[in-house]
């Protein structure tokens, strides 16, 4: 197993999970931030969704890469923290989205008024 190149997949993969956390929950903060208008806001978190994808895909080829090429001699390389960073972010992103399914606002109404869909 070649350490370096599945530590560098962990970290694409990292980067990925965070992309797509940001653009999932994060994009009106993002888009107020860099003074983005609602179409501005949509690519935004179109763009983030697919390179976050893309960056998962190849971090998963990586990886995979690494962990089925022989070891040479390298230096030694830490996987540790990349994988507790990469759990985190996992735990972040399943915690999100755990509140977003669960917290379902009703609108405050005035009595006597309806809502038009």
């Amino acid at each position: 197993m070649r350490k370096r190149t599945v530590k560098y997949g962990l970290n694409t993969i990292l980067a990925g999970v965070v992309s797509i956390t940001l653009a999932t929950f994060y994009h009106a903060y993002i888009a107020r931030i860099f003074l983005l208008s609602h179409g501005g806001e949509a690519i935004l978190v179109l763009l983030a969704l697919i390179l976050g994808g893309i960056a998962c895909c190849f971090g998963i080829i990586a990886t995979f890469s690494g962990m089925l090429r022989k070891s040479s001699n390298e230096p030694n390389v830490r996987l540790s923290y990349t994988i507790v960073f990469l759990a985190s972010a996992l735990i972040i992103f399943f915690f999100l989205f755990f509140l977003s399914i669960s917290n379902r606002e009703e609108p405050d109404l005035e009595p006597g008024r309806s809502i038009t869909i």
